[in-house]
């Protein structure tokens, strides 16, 4: 049999098209997620297929789905990883109710999670179909076995989804040697030069209380040092200081795409960021769009981003103590340790005595794989074919994903989900009101994410 292999696209993207309108009106707003009435949809379209699967709940309609179809074993499976729970949405806020998969007459389907990340478990299940289709139904088995995991809870980190499967069920997985993921293919561009994210890497978190005490008293009479006066001092301060530089591995080759791509001042920017014995004083003279500055300086540091304000009961009573919820997230390769002894140093020794609570008792891993091997290759090829022009962008997230539960144990996981390259709002419209996706932008994801597997699962490591 010759690769690759002709496919009739267009009942195989009609088919797609309704599996992820259909996904879209299920809500599995998490919490409290609800996930079963999902999988149960995605194990009758399988079963419809001869493609058994198994439903694993992690607590009642907290549901995990996955199964797998074989290969000949002459090489290590690919994971098709995906979440299918969603954020909350408010219906009076939106254009279209956000779980009817309403689809317009400009063809942009909306609904939410269609952007996060629906999309992309639906093109894993189509994915999985044409393969089924392509090889098993034609007596041919590929090199690879093709597992799909379809998981409950990302959205409030993974306790009945990713991490649950991770702790009970890691037999029936784990054996993949990479798995594609959210968290990339999604289209940018800078000064006119096209780019496509791939997702190597993740922040971890350590996220913690700063507590501030003082003496109670009434409230006519000003206290400068009462404990939310110099709470708000702090939490001032850690809300506009960055925390010292660190390059990653994943920023470097960032760093390096940029510039060799870019042209004029901009490929100098970042070539002196890159170089320089001291990046932290050349982001302090950049001048880059206002969303790039802080989106860069947060893969370049650790940071602590207070949320949370909690103090006081009455307006005539100075309150005794004062505390502030801080987000933190760590880069990979930096310790709880080290990123007390920033926090410290940014807040200087008048506020020595805050008191720091850590918020769990061990931080949430970081991640950063390496970008080599024969997925990275097969998406490089993909991609060049798909989208001529267009530079994979490696990059490290700010925030977190499934990931964190896998990578550890032992997966290479890249997110990966391709967009075409002139969508370049895909990630402003997750978790916004009126989320969206074009239907040609869902056909290219269905499309490009078959490709890529099917290049996989039948070339010699």
């Amino acid at each position: 049999m010759s690769y690759p292999l002709e496919t009739d696209w267009a009942p195989a993207l009609a088919d797609a098209t309704r599996h992820f309108i259909n996904l879209l009106q299920i809500d599995t707003t998490n919490p409290p997620g609800n996930e079963r009435l999902a999988a149960q949809y995605i194990a009758n379209v399988l079963a419809q297929h001869d493609i058994e699967s198994v439903i694993l709940e992690s607590a009642p309609r907290r549901a995990n789905l996955i199964t797998r179809l074989k290969g000949d074993g002459s090489l290590p499976p690919i994971l098709l990883m995906g979440h299918l729970d969603v954020v909350m949405a408010e219906p009076d806020k939106w254009s279209h109710p956000p779980f009817s998969g309403h689809k317009d007459e400009e063809g942009v389907i909306f609904g939410r999670g269609a952007t996060d990340m629906k999309q992309t478990v639906t093109a894993a299940l189509a994915t999985l179909l044409l393969i089924k289709q392509n090889f098993h139904d034609r007596g041919q088995l590929p090199k690879r076995d093709v597992i799909f995991l379809a998981l409950a809870d990302e959205e409030t980190g993974g306790a009945y989804g990713a991490r649950w499967m991770a702790e009970n069920h890691a037999d029936i997985f784990a054996d993949a040697e990479f798995a594609l993921n959210e968290g990339g293919g999604i289209a940018a561009e800078i000064n006119g030069v096209r780019y496509m994210t791939i997702q190597a890497g993740e922040k971890g978190t350590s996220r913690f209380w700063l507590r501030a005490r003082g003496t109670p008293g009434h409230g006519s009479v000003p206290m400068p040092n009462a404990g939310i006066v110099r709470l708000a001092g702090a939490v001032q301060c850690l809300g506009s200081t960055w925390l010292p530089v660190h390059m990653t591995a994943t920023t470097r080759r960032f760093l390096e795409v940029l510039s060799n791509t870019q042209k004029g001042e901009s490929a100098l920017f970042f070539r002196q960021l890159l170089h320089s014995e001291d990046p932290g004083a050349v982001m302090d003279t950049a001048t880059l769009d206002p969303t790039m500055q802080r989106n860069l300086n947060a893969i370049l540091r650790n940071t602590a981003m207070p949320t949370i304000l909690r103090s006081g009961g009455q307006l005539n009573v100075i309150p005794d103590v004062a505390e502030a919820g801080i987000d933190g997230r760590l880069l990979p390769g930096q310790s709880r340790d080290d990123f007390e002894r920033e926090i410290r140093a940014a807040l200087g020794p008048d506020s020595a005595d805050l008191e720091i609570e850590w918020a769990t008792a061990q931080p949430a891993i970081a991640l950063e794989a390496e970008l080599e091997g024969p997925l990275l290759d097969v998406i490089r090829e993909v991609m060049a074919e798909r989208a001529p022009g267009t530079h994979l962008l490696p990059n490290l997230v700010t925030g977190g994903t499934d990931a964190k539960a896998i990578a550890p144990l032992g997966v290479k996981v890249f997110g990966f989900s391709p967009h075409p390259a002139d969508d370049l709002h895909i990630f402003e419209r997750a978790h916004a009101h009126d989320e969206r996706l074009h239907e040609q932008s869902f056909h290219y994801c269905v499309r490009t994410t078959y490709e890529i597997v099917e290049k996989v699962i039948t070339r010699d490591a």
